[in-house]
């Protein structure tokens, strides 16, 4: 009989972007490695973007999913715009002080009631909870000790001393340290998408042993990219492309700045260079590419969908993502790195992203934003890019992040919950 797992994950699809594509990547190979897999999930408000494939996908491969209901469910298909200046300036903050430890703890009574009638049905062996949302947590954790099962927690970003490794003057309160002091006494295991935030947490938590915290980095799956032929790039345009959420808050406005500077005195740059951002791109950064009159040198196609996507990134000949934190790596960049395209990373100097980019051999590495350190950058692209000289991603580099090879230990580490138990 197959073991069962119940991963309790707030967002999933057909939610789109990048931060439900490792959980629904992670049902689904699971599934195909005998598990059966049954998910817990929120049915949101509104959608920003909309993937039908990525739930079909998981539907084909024998995942069960059950979606709480909505008082006012979004139509089918239907999304919104980017939220505005008022939500995200003052509704979201505000509503982050109000709800302890985040908003989707409203989530709770829900979640714990269907969570009853899934255990009892499935006879579930073990829970798999994911964050963010952070109350994801502290749901998964009433819900283990009602039924007295086993979970692992799986951080996909940084909670309370987590996040001070990048702002240090952002230390949440302490019931926020408490809180996670708790959680992560009691989990099996805990699941961190670095060698650094692994370092980070037994650091913070001194009565954390090594073996306590296991690394699995999103990685990409396999069949996003078979058939794909990754070398059918423009001849005519050097197509720098960055995928999924773009907005005002990292790296990008500067490089965006930095090449409209470059373009007013170099014409071949101008008329070589593409910039391509599918995905959402929220209405400030909008108004700053209008602002920096560039629109003729960017590519606006809109979200478009995850299996689609791979073969847009195939046209690219440059792959951009960026970071300002020195222990997160972007989700989309272990799909990058399956493309076998030249990585242009934008991060600090001595941060997880740059070290990843520095060992695949096709990282070109950018820590300093400022509009003639970008120019350079982009000249050195093109100059390169006229000459057949990009780097490529290492012979066998994109093997070892494919999310196969990780999934066996993860299954290990769900089964030896159990045993503990």
């Amino acid at each position: 009989m197959k073991k069962t797992v119940l991963i309790i994950s707030y967002y999933f699809p057909p939610m789109g972007l990048s931060g439900v594509i490792r959980t629904s990547k992670m049902a689904k190979a699971l599934s195909k490695n005998g598990w059966r897999v049954v998910v817990l999930t929120a049915t949101p408000k509104e959608y920003q973007t909309y993937d039908e494939s990525l739930l079909q996908e998981l539907i084909d491969a024998g995942v069960h999913i059950y979606s709480t209901p909505s008082k006012n469910p979004p139509k089918q298909g239907e999304v919104i715009t980017s939220p505005g200046w008022l939500e995200r300036n003052i509704l979201k903050p505000l509503r982050g002080q109000v709800y302890f430890p985040d908003p989707a703890i409203r989530w709770k009574r829900m979640a714990i009631a269907a969570a009853d009638g899934i255990i009892n049905e499935y006879d579930v062996s073990v829970l798999l909870s994911v964050s963010p949302p952070l109350s994801n947590f502290v749901i998964t954790d009433l819900i283990a000790e009602r039924h007295q099962i086993p979970f692992l927690l799986d951080y996909q970003d940084g909670w309370t001393k987590g996040i001070t490794v990048d702002q240090q003057q952002k230390h949440r309160s302490s019931a926020h340290l408490k809180l996670e002091h708790h959680v992560l006494n009691r989990a099996a295991r805990i699941i961190v998408p670095s060698r650094n935030a692994k370092e980070q947490m037994i650091k913070d938590y001194r009565f954390l042993e090594h073996d306590d915290v296991m690394i699995i980095p999103p990685g990409y799956d396999r069949d996003d990219i078979q058939g794909l032929d990754v070398r059918k790039e423009s001849d005519s345009k050097l197509i720098i492309m960055h995928t999924g959420k773009a907005d005002m808050s990292g790296q990008l406005p500067a490089f965006l700045q930095g090449f409209a500077e470059l373009i007013k005195t170099a014409p071949e740059i101008k008329r070589d260079v593409l910039i391509s951002l599918p995905g959402l791109v929220d209405s400030p950064l909008l108004a700053h590419i209008d602002k920096l009159t560039i629109r003729d040198s960017i590519h606006l196609p809109g979200y478009v969908h995850h299996k689609e996507l791979f073969d847009a990134m195939s046209r690219a000949q440059v792959l951009l993502a960026e970071t300002k934190s020195h222990y997160l790596i972007p989700r989309k960049v272990y799909e990058y790195i399956a493309m076998q395209k030249t990585l242009a990373f934008i991060a600090p100097e001595q941060s997880a992203l740059t070290t990843l980019g520095k060992e695949s051999g096709a990282g070109l590495c950018l820590h300093d934003t400022s509009s003639a350190a970008v120019g350079t950058y982009i000249r050195g692209m093109h100059s390169s890019w006229k000459g057949s000289k990009l780097p490529k991603v290492n012979s066998g580099f994109a093997e070892r992040y494919a999310m196969d090879n990780y999934i066996e230990d993860l299954s290990i580490a769900l089964t030896k919950a159990i045993r503990l138990t």
